[in-house]
């Protein structure tokens, strides 16, 4: 494939000279080191279950080939020491389902909590919860609930099955319980999955959301599953006109101002690429047509996936295999044929997969992938040396309170804009 403009500019931006002489200046403080392996696992997934209550329309879960189940909770213990001793500083209890369906959630979440573990949970709080199930919630870290309108009519008309005042009034609860406590409420996410039907409504939902506390707005791509018919009531918003999606950018521009104005922060990676790469696209040939699909964009020579979640996450699946990214969806091995998890994070398969990051011969799920941006070959191993080097260090810097924030405004798509 031939990288545009865009592609051109990008790979500029990253391989200048001082980026390469930044590049250089560590390496000679970084002792050569195998990049292939990981001695830490700072963040982890636990899928409780793949099931869900509510049938979103652009869900995979509507898809036929589509497997539920939950997780045997007999893996629990052994999951527990395993993050335990690579120094996990937040173990996520979710998955592609809702752990809040799985009968007894709530006892296997204290106990982690009991053991020190601090915890978030991704969940469309659509349930009506008992006292005792707000009360494990209001111990989480975080709270990342999926919502992508504040219109409720909208809301119901995309979240079949949810409802929007209730989410709102959980979150309350949530709040509510923890202050009664006398603790600190979890920090509340909002996921956004963006389309044609809620990118116009954009500042009044983020205004709504920093109203109710939130303090990261997660802004993701949609990613359109053919075989699944629901998915025509939305559109992809690179898949707008030329002149209404010129509007996006400048839209995206003010809404992150906003956000900033409040002291909180946004994720939106590669949402904001495949945007700008269609509107160049757009004015240097006309032609928006990409041989990928529509959340994507290009890889330019050079480039690579910016990504080092292989090498800082894992993803327990409900059938227990082990996953290096929330998209990646086979299984390097599994904890149901008896393997230890501490052997698969560095199996030779895992360090296969982290191989194709760092040459930027990546597989059809990374190339696609409507989640992490573009960065160059060089960045990205400067930043997994850099991991291996000081990685130990990490959960020392999260007790004192600064890690996260910072984080947060280092995935900042736009920073400064």
């Amino acid at each position: 494939m031939t990288p545009d403009h865009t592609d051109k500019q990008t790979t500029s931006q990253m391989t200048s000279p001082t980026v390469r002489a930044i590049v250089t200046f560590m390496r000679t403080l970084l002792p050569e080191k195998d990049l292939l392996t990981s001695p830490v696992t700072l963040r982890a997934d636990v899928e409780f279950t793949s099931d869900c209550n509510l049938r979103c329309v652009y869900c995979a879960s509507l898809k036929r080939d589509y497997k539920r189940q939950n997780l045997d909770p007999r893996h629990l213990d052994t999951i527990m020491k395993t993050l335990k001793r690579r120094k996990a500083i937040t173990v996520g209890v979710s998955g592609h389902g809702e752990t809040t369906i799985v009968p007894g959630w709530d006892a296997h979440c204290r106990n982690m909590l009991d053991q020190g573990l601090q915890l978030y949970i991704s969940s469309n709080l659509a349930r009506e919860f008992s006292e005792e199930e707000v009360h494990t919630l209001s111990r989480f870290r975080i709270v990342q609930t999926s919502c992508d309108t504040v219109d409720p009519r909208l809301f119901r008309e995309l979240r079949r099955g949810g409802d929007f005042r209730n989410l709102i009034h959980n979150m309350s609860r949530i709040r509510a319980c923890a202050v009664k406590d006398g603790r600190r409420p979890p920090d509340f996410w909002w996921h956004c999955v963006l389309s044609d039907k809620t990118i116009w409504r954009l500042e009044q939902y983020v205004c709504y959301g920093l109203a109710e506390g939130v303090s990261l707005f997660n802004f993701i791509n949609l990613v359109k599953h053919e075989d699944i018919a629901a998915m025509k009531s939305v559109m992809h918003i690179t898949e707008l006109p030329p002149d209404r999606l010129r509007e996006v950018l400048p839209l995206f521009a003010n809404v992150f101002r906003i956000i900033r104005k409040h002291g909180a922060t946004y994720i939106c990676d590669s949402l904001f690429e495949s945007v700008n790469d269609r509107v160049q696209s757009d004015r240097s040939d006309g032609d928006s047509s990409l041989p990928l699909p529509a959340h994507a964009t290009r890889q330019a020579p050079g480039m690579t996936r910016d990504c080092v979640d292989p090498w800082i996450y894992a993803k327990v699946a409900a059938d227990g295999g082990i996953i290096p990214c929330c998209r990646w969806d086979r299984s390097l091995g599994t904890l149901s044929d008896g393997d230890s998890m501490l052997d698969i994070l560095n199996n030779p398969r895992m360090k296969a997969f982290r191989g194709q990051l760092l040459t930027g011969r990546l597989e059809d799920v990374c190339r696609t992938c409507n989640i992490r941006g573009w960065t160059s070959i060089e960045i990205l191993k400067l930043k997994v040396g850099l991991f291996l080097r000081f990685g130990r260090f990490v959960p020392l810097v999260h007790k004192l309170g600064i890690l996260l924030p910072l984080l947060y405004r280092l995935r900042r798509a736009i920073p400064g804009k």
